[in-house]
């Protein structure tokens, strides 16, 4: 990595040196000195401390990009399910980038810095601690090691999740049980690599011992994921099998555009429980005790 490198890059995000300087951590006369050339050896350390700054800096801007080519594809086709991974493969194939998760993708044939195209010389997976530092809002995941950023719910997601929120944790309180609801956003780290940290819509945890300052560790008793185009296929596929691999007793995915409840019981590999939302559906983790019906409590 030359200052050459660094300063090409810097002026491809558009950055002056005291953004550069504040994002790194770094006295502004030290970087200053050394996008003019009057540092003319500087350490390493310094100049691995920008290259990894530019490096996450390049990774949200390509993310940004991605983000609105997606939403604007999915407000253009409101009727349509949309198949995030076909889109994205379209995405990549349009502006020539490889087939590594997107927020690593790399040109094919130039290391040219343009828009959507920035983000080179970053490791294919993420660790836990780099994931740390990135995750600074709710809407950011790990799975598998690949990032994934969402789109902050809507207004009807958001009152589903206070709804059913609401009932759920009615219902513990009701019944003095060990169990606790999280509706607001709690970090669920699973895989022995801490190379899985979600954020479901709601959880319920019933082992106190699972959680610390960071959120649970390990699978809790109860996950609940309200869908949307954008996440649907996720939620159904990738999210179910790593919820119960993990060892998720009970996952629900709510449907609104459908109006369905599909569940899925840990022991029953593969067996998938469709309800209306007019449907009483039973809660297994509680002997079927509780049941749930959408259309009421969304009323």
């Amino acid at each position: 990595m030359t200052t050459d490198d660094l300063k090409k890059r810097k002026k491809a995000l558009k950055l002056t040196v005291a953004d550069l300087a504040y994002m790194a951590d770094l006295p502004v006369s030290t970087v200053s000195k050394i996008m003019t050339g009057e540092t003319k050896n500087p350490s390493y350390t310094t100049i691995e401390k920008l290259d990894r700054t530019l490096a996450l800096e390049e990774m949200r801007v390509r993310i940004e990009a991605y983000k609105a080519a997606l939403e604007a594809y999915v407000a253009g086709h409101p009727d349509e399910d949309i198949d995030e991974r076909e889109f994205q493969r379209r995405y990549k194939e349009e502006r020539g980038l490889s087939d590594v998760p997107i927020p690593y993708a790399v040109p094919h044939i130039t290391k040219e810095l343009t828009d959507g195209n920035l983000a080179s010389g970053i490791p294919t997976r993420v660790s836990f601690d780099d994931f740390s530092n990135l995750a600074e809002d709710r809407y950011c995941e790990l799975l598998d090691g690949c990032l994934i950023f969402n789109n902050a719910p809507n207004m009807q997601h958001q009152d589903i999740v206070q709804h059913l929120g609401r009932a759920i944790d009615t219902y513990i309180s009701e019944h003095n049980g060990p169990c606790r609801m999280y509706n607001v956003g709690v970090n669920v780290r699973l895989g022995d690599r801490d190379d899985t940290v979600l954020i479901p819509d709601i959880a319920v945890l019933c082992d106190s011992d699972k959680t610390d300052d960071y959120g649970i560790n390990g699978a809790p008793d109860w996950v609940i994921e309200v869908t949307s185009h954008s996440t649907r296929r996720r939620d159904y596929n990738d999210k179910m099998h790593k919820y119960m691999a993990s060892g998720v007793r009970e996952y629900w995915i709510v449907d609104p555009d459908k109006s369905r409840v599909t569940t899925y019981i840990s022991g029953e590999p593969m067996m998938a429980y469709i309800y209306d939302f007019d449907d009483e559906i039973p809660v297994n983790i509680y002997d079927c005790a509780l049941v749930i019906r959408m259309s009421v409590i969304l009323s």
